[in-house]
């Protein structure tokens, strides 16, 4: 059958087949800020070039922007796009954070931008970028956009320009209804556009992809090693029974409930119950090691633990009975030859593997990367590696690219990847992709199976233990698809576009000054709220919220640093001068003040209120203290009629805050301390004139402040 071709002026002719499915989707895309569901290898990249293409066709003097989440997945864009658009050379531009930042400035000034999150978020920080010269936003792996990941604060920048077209890009969403409420959210778009490899439309351009799973069973010595850990857990869980904590940890224990937990108060604060938890996620990670890895992996796992500098709990855990004999019989294992049974299997599927032909083994793992490596090397097999950057055994960037041309060029058969592996990669077309573990979500299931079957027919092979969490993570993985696909036709109902809403929102939000020092997350919460923020140079707190409003607000730890260098005292009288309703934040945990003792702590803040009549709020995180911002500003423009402006006259203090403050200006004299003095003297004449031990009469001043008292009130101005 001929191939047809798309036309399009500032598409290259003879570049990209005509596929209607995606023809429809750019078509819509044009229309609306869309999220595109599109399995892997059905070409979402190829609607992202239609809709820059047509976006700079319509919009001439604007840049469009594709972001990806990796630098060398950005990096394949600009390849990709370079050769197939027709534009002048260099109007494609690599931004990412290797570069130097007068370098990035100038690729910043270009038409096609393909970038980092991470490095656009903070260019648009230095200004770099200005939202109103984009036409096209492009966030690819758009599952991303959850929590703080760089794309949502991109997202609330981005809501200066309200003319901007967006378009989210994923191979599956989270099977969550609030999730993919939340990505349509934070990506301002308006519902998901999704084509299964069912639809009619796509399936022409689908080939069969067989799926096969492999049960495999734990030789007896790996099984009492498996024993063994599972005693040692019993143990742990046991201790935090003991002293009342452990509620809902099972035995095997879930990893995501232990993480729960470990953020908890009952256990951060308790040095017994931290120790049990950690020494229990170490153990559930020596669990799946042993159940779905390698043996190598597992004692690599330990022996790291025993070079480490060793607390009491690590101690404790590695003089564990069971611990040590688990160990032991492994390391025993190995030097007998005999390896994990997954390991033996993998390597009799990809010796049948017809020569030319190409494979991908998928772990979660990179320990197990390296010792599948060695196993399969050994073997005569022609085989490399694909992992992240970080740690040791990293590969940069630009070795990464290397090992994907060499794959495409034939030089190896076999890639053995990490998650990296996963999204989005131009990968070469492999007929063979093997799951040597499980992973329990949709989205990695999908991006990992989505790497065969494209051109030609493909098979999946999946390893399963059976009894392990090896099988449940299978398991779940397909339960969580299924409930994907139920999620998608929901969302395909259109939402408003919320975009518009925010812009609506913003405009009518309060407008809150910020101290130019002030948390960036705080700033992006109140952006979301639909906030006006105007960043500043602030002489007095770090909030004005209208002309009456000033806020300071602390961290816990700044807090107990401004009591103990008499910051804190001169902050308030500052903001007393200039604004008529102070208001002092104290964000975070209250125990974390105990530093200074619990007494000057509590002091302080009672001196806050009834020495200063200065309102105190506690908030727990950036979240809560942005919200009670964003409200009292609302009440205040907006019922109060009152403007917002920084105020730069001054309010005259009560005689009692000045003296007050004078005493306390005094190293080593806070509020409370100043009160006692001067209700023991009087007046500040009495308190500088006293005698050292009249000074030491007054509870809280010992020696060192009395003499500080007569050295400060006695010596010459110079």
């Amino acid at each position: 059958m001929q191939i047809e071709w798309v036309n399009h002026p500032l598409l290259k002719s003879g570049v990209l087949e005509r596929r209607e499915y995606q023809i429809e989707l750019f078509n819509l895309c044009l229309e609306e800020d869309l999220l595109i569901v599109l399995p892997t290898g059905l070409g979402k990249t190829a609607i992202a070039l239609l809709v820059i293409a047509e976006m700079l066709y319509r919009h001439p003097d604007r840049k469009c922007v594709l972001l990806a989440p990796t630098r060398v997945l950005a990096s394949q864009h600009k390849a990709f796009l370079s050769k197939m658009l027709n534009v002048e050379e260099g109007d494609v531009a690599l931004v990412t954070g290797e570069m130097r930042l007068k370098d990035r400035a100038v690729a910043w000034s270009k038409r096609v931008l393909c970038a980092t999150p991470q490095i656009m978020a903070a260019d648009l920080e230095r200004g770099l970028i200005d939202p109103k010269q984009l036409s096209l936003i492009i966030f690819d792996e758009a599952h991303r956009a959850v929590g703080d990941y760089a794309y949502t604060k991109i997202s609330v920048k981005m809501t200066e320009n309200p003319s901007l077209r967006r378009l989210g890009l994923t191979a599956s969403l989270p099977e969550e209804k609030d999730k993919v409420e939340g990505i349509l959210r934070n990506l301002r778009l308006s519902r998901v556009e999704a084509r299964r490899e069912d639809s009619k439309e796509v399936a022409p351009y689908i080939q069969k992809t067989s799926i096969e799973w492999i049960e495999v069973q734990l030789n007896p010595l790996l099984s009492r090693v498996r024993s063994e850990l599972l005693e040692a857990i019993k143990e742990y869980v046991n201790r935090l029974h003991s002293i009342g904590l452990g509620s809902g940890i099972t035995v095997p224990p879930r990893m995501k409930r232990l993480i729960e937990l470990r953020a908890k108060p009952e256990y951060s604060t308790n040095l017994s119950a931290r120790s049990a938890l950690l020494s229990l996620i170490r153990l559930s990670i020596m669990l799946e090691l042993i159940e779905t890895q390698t043996v190598a992996t597992f004692i690599q796992f330990v022996e790291n633990l025993q070079s480490r500098r060793k607390g009491v709990g690590l101690k404790d855990l590695l003089q564990n009975e069971h611990l040590k004999t688990a160990y032991e019989i492994a390391k025993g294992t190995l030097e007998l030859g005999v390896e994990h049974p997954k390991l033996e299997e993998l390597v009799k599927i990809l010796k049948t593997l017809p020569q030319g032909e190409k494979a991908i083994v998928f772990t979660s793992y990179r320990a197990s990367v390296q010792e599948i490596y060695k196993r399969l090397a050994s073997e005569n097999l022609r085989v490399r590696v694909l992992v992240g950057k970080r740690g040791s055994g990293g590969l940069s960037q630009k070795e990464q690219v290397a090992v994907l041309e060499d794959m495409r060029r034939g030089g190896f058969d076999i890639l053995i990847a990490t998650q990296i592996g996963e999204e989005g990669l131009d990968i070469a077309e492999c007929r063979l992709v093997v799951f040597y573990d499980n992973v329990p979500s949709a989205v990695r299931f999908v991006q990992r199976r989505g790497r065969t079957g494209r051109r030609e027919p493909g098979r999946v092979v999946t390893f399963l233990v059976k009894g392990t969490r090896d099988e449940a993570y299978y398991w779940l993985a397909k339960r969580k698809l299924r409930e994907a696909k139920r999620i998608v036709e929901a969302f395909k109902v259109k939402r408003e576009v919320q975009a518009l809403d925010d812009y609506i929102r913003r405009e009518e939000g309060p407008t809150i000054y910020v101290d130019a020092r002030e948390s960036r997350s705080i700033i992006t919460c109140l952006e979301k709220m639909g906030a006006d923020v105007q960043v500043n140079q602030l002489e007095v707190g770090d909030f004005v919220l209208s002309e009456d409003v000033v806020v300071e607000r602390k961290t816990v730890e700044d807090y107990v640093r401004s009591i103990m260098d008499n910051r804190l005292f001169s902050q308030l009288i500052a903001m007393k001068e200039k604004y008529p309703k102070p208001l002092l934040i104290v964000q975070g945990g209250r125990k974390k003040g105990a530093s200074i003792g619990l007494a000057a702590f509590y002091s302080s803040l009672a001196s806050a209120l009834t020495d200063f009549y200065i309102p105190i709020y506690t908030s727990e995180n950036d979240e809560e203290t942005a919200a009670i911002l964003y409200y009292i500003a609302k009440r205040e423009q907006e019922e109060g009629k009152r403007t917002v402006r920084v105020r730069e006259g001054r309010k005259p203090l009560t005689i009692r805050e000045i003296q007050k403050y004078v005493v306390a200006g005094v190293p080593g004299i806070d509020a409370v301390l100043a009160d006692r003095l001067l209700k023991r003297f009087k007046n500040v004449r009495g308190v500088f004139s006293a005698t050292l031990d009249e000074l030491k009469t007054v509870e809280g001043v010992g020696d060192k402040i009395a003499s500080r008292i007569k050295e400060v009130g006695e010596s010459n101005y110079e």
